[in-house]
């Protein structure tokens, strides 16, 4: 039982910093999308949906590259 409570503190702070690089990623994607709108004088926002989607996609791989496998 000891073994078990010394994991659960690991844990929490494994999976807690996986949503905060998630949440990273993408928020960064998404202001490098703005900027390159920015640059090129983009009346839409294409660049931020199109980095936002790339940020994304690059997160949820290194989520799922970073979780156990049962």
């Amino acid at each position: 039982m000891p073994d078990q409570d010394k994991k659960g503190p690991n844990n929490y702070l494994k999976y807690s910093q996986l949503g905060i690089q998630l949440f990273v990623t993408i928020a960064l994607c998404g202001w490098l999308g703005y900027k390159m709108d920015e640059w090129w004088n983009n009346g839409k926002a294409l660049f931020v949906i199109i980095m936002i989607f790339v940020g994304s996609a690059g997160a949820f791989y290194q989520l799922y590259k970073s979780l156990p496998k049962e």
